[in-house]
């Protein structure tokens, strides 16, 4: 089975494979843009997954971060 999802260009790429890796069933994440597939390994060995894991970090450490609640969870995935 396959979902696809359409993202923006200012979507939190590295954050949204992140989060979806952790849920059970998902074997694999690929990531598209213009017929171009970027592997997971691709991804986290780049300078921008690098540069945003690095800000991720900082607003955490300064205390600027949102609990991942099953609410907020549904909120994201519209689920009723």
């Amino acid at each position: 089975m396959e979902i696809k999802i359409n993202l923006d260009e200012y979507a939190d790429v590295p954050f949204i494979k992140k989060l979806l890796s952790q849920i059970k069933g998902i074997k694999s994440i690929e990531v598209s843009d213009n017929d171009k597939t970027y592997s997971w390994d691709e991804i986290e060995s780049s300078e921008y997954f690098g540069k945003v894991m690095e800000q991720s970090e900082n607003e955490y450490k300064n205390g600027k971060s949102q609990e991942l609640t099953d609410d907020f969870l549904d909120e994201i995935f519209n689920k009723k």
